[in-house]
């Protein structure tokens, strides 16, 4: 029985490996000129499977370099997944967006340009390949960054001046050496921010099942708001007084309608940005930096 019991989880181990033993992959280069080295120049992302890298440089291209692999358990459905996976690149007048397209999905249309939105279509013809795509990019200093994956794959993001949009759902989120108006949100993973300065406005970081942790100058003031379920809150920081909450009213329908935020507010400092946390099953810890 014991001879049984081996064979079968060696089966069962490779399993994977039958399913999907065939695979393929290219790279892909492109680069772009930017209009502006400014943050109001945004690149833009819209991944579903894999990482995204990301580094800040002195120059005044995007450099991107995307390694498309395919994999599945026919030569035929490489192949097919090959030829028919994409990007589709737009560009604006203060914007560079790569969106992955594929045959079952189309973009929604949306009045703004930097959304990361796909209709799956449902009827479509079942695709027999898995894929990823990974990308490693250089971006201008002070431009700003939107970056986005969904699954197998985390974000990394290095050294960028401009604002900072980085949205995963299953996997980490790390941004290193960052320095103006920050959102980074998961779902199924941790998220790392290290700041160089605070930023001009806000920080705003959410996770479901992870923690949340940021490095902050020690000498930066800011107001921190913190909601999380299940987790712990920790800081190196002395918060020097507790928020009132805040109260807005919204006249409806012949009445008035209060709303309170901020409950859970407190100020470093002279105050400064606002930065928001919010987790379910997650610490949130706020270490003190250089």
């Amino acid at each position: 029985m014991k001879r049984i019991n081996t064979l079968l989880t060696a089966i069962l181990l490779m399993c994977p490996l039958l399913v999907f033993g065939q695979s393929d992959s290219e790279v892909i280069k492109k680069s772009f000129k930017v209009t502006s080295d400014t943050k109001e120049m945004w690149f833009c992302i819209c991944n579903i499977e894999g990482n995204v890298e990301v580094e800040a440089y002195d120059g005044n291209t995007i450099e991107m370099e995307l390694k498309k692999t395919v994999r599945a358990s026919r030569a035929d459905d490489v192949k097919l997944g090959m030829d028919e996976l994409s990007i589709d690149v737009s560009e604006g007048e203060n914007y560079v967006k790569v969106m992955m397209t594929a045959p079952n999905m189309e973009d929604k249309t949306y009045p703004e340009e930097l959304n990361c939105n796909w209709n799956w279509q449902r009827h479509s013809e079942k695709r027999y390949y898995r894929y990823s795509y990974d990308y490693k990019v250089r971006v201008p200093r002070k431009i700003s960054v939107k970056i986005s994956t969904v699954n197998n794959g985390d974000l990394l993001i290095k050294d960028v001046e401009g604002e900072v949009y980085a949205n995963n759902v299953n996997g980490d989120v790390e941004l290193t050496n960052i320095r103006e108006n920050t959102k980074a949100h998961t779902v199924n993973g941790h998220i790392e921010v290290s700041y160089s300065a605070m930023p001009s406005e806000f920080g705003d970081f959410q996770t479901v099942n992870g923690d949340i942790e940021i490095i902050a100058p020690k000498n930066g003031g800011a107001v921190y708001s913190f909601d999380t379920q299940w987790g712990e809150v920790y800081s190196d920081f002395e918060f020097s007084k507790k928020l009132a909450p805040k109260v807005t009213s919204n006249k409806k329908n012949g009445g008035t309608r209060f709303k309170i935020s901020g409950s859970n507010g407190y100020q470093v400092g002279n105050g400064g940005p606002s930065m928001e946390f919010e987790t379910l099953n997650g610490n949130v810890r706020i270490k003190k930096g250089k």
